[in-house]
This record gives C-alpha cells, structure tokens and sequence, in this order.
C-alpha cells in the first residue's frame, strides 16, 4: 500500500466541504435588495449628504487602488452627489495615523 492512498479521502472531503463556500462566493451581491438601489440613486442624483466634505486619505500605490481608481474615474464624486471631496495622499503609515488622530482626516 503507497503513502498516498490514505490521503485521497481526506482530498475528497477538503473538496467537498470546499465547493459550498465557492458557490456561494459566486453568487455575492446577486439578491440586491430595491431600497438599496433608491439609496444610490439619491446619492448619485446631486443630493448632498449631511457632511460638508469628506477628506479621504490613502496610499498611491497598489493597495490603495480602490481609493485611487474611485478618486480619479470620480466615482466617489458621483455616489457623494454634491458633497465636495477633499483628498490627501500619505506616504506613510505614521503620516496618516498623525492626521486620523489629529482630526485633519
């Protein structure tokens, strides 16, 4: 008998206990409720939100690439309607611990 048979049950019941997680990780965001979608209209449609500004603080690089993509696609701009954006880059992480701590973020 090889080492390798023991190990094909345990293969199968990895992958089946691993397939229901897949599934359902495909099937995020599918069963959007309507009153969600009113809320982003609204907000999209110039409506202003009940802060002034909104200072966004992030890292140009990689990780930050939500940040940077909906900063300069201005899809932050249409889901903050005509509340207006303030953003600032940080360099580092100490840089922007200051400002969240100081208020200035």
């Amino acid at each position: 008998m090889s080492a390798a048979r023991p190990l094909t049950p345990l293969r199968i019941i990895a992958a089946t206990a691993t397939l229901p997680l897949l599934l359902t990780a495909c099937g995020y965001g599918s069963g959007a409720k309507k009153e969600d979608d009113k809320a982003g209209a609204a907000a999209s449609g110039g409506q202003k939100l009940s802060a002034a500004e909104v200072r966004v603080g992030y890292f140009p690089n990689l990780t930050h690439a939500t940040a940077l993509v909906g900063l300069q696609e201005g899809l932050i701009a249409k889901e903050l309607g005509d509340t207006k954006i303030k953003p600032q880059a940080f360099n580092a992480g100490p840089s922007e611990i200051e400002a969240l701590n100081g208020g200035s973020l």
